[in-house]
């Protein structure tokens, strides 16, 4: 490829490449006109507030109320344990026994060192 031919690209390129006047003016024509704001912010900022709002009513209205130690008396007799709860219904547990109360799912939390 010689010069000429090199000059030659060149010159289709740049031709290709350099926008028309028309196009200069339409969009210089654009960023310097006064645009309407949109209130992205706000609406991203009440909406943030909707939520939380909405996420502290749903932890409020479903805290689950917990159940105190002291309203359940256990006592054991041997290996036997009796839960007596405040509503008068009572739970048999023994090593060798199936549950018996309203479920047959037991939770039961001892701490080493406690003794019946």
């Amino acid at each position: 490829m010689d010069a000429r031919e090199s000059n030659e690209w060149e010159r289709r390129l740049r031709s290709a490449l350099e926008p028309n006047g028309e196009a200069v003016e339409r969009v210089i024509a654009a960023a310097m006109s006064p645009r309407r704001r949109r209130p992205y912010g706000a609406i991203a900022a009440a909406a943030l507030v909707l939520v939380s709002a909405a996420l502290v009513w749903v932890y409020l209205a479903h805290e689950a109320t917990p159940v105190h130690a002291e309203s359940i008396q256990l006592e054991y007799v041997g290996t036997v344990g009796l839960f007596e709860f405040p509503d008068g219904s009572s739970w048999i547990v023994s090593p060798g026994a199936a549950s018996q109360g309203p479920d047959t799912h037991l939770n039961l939390i001892v701490f080493e060192g406690d003794k019946p």
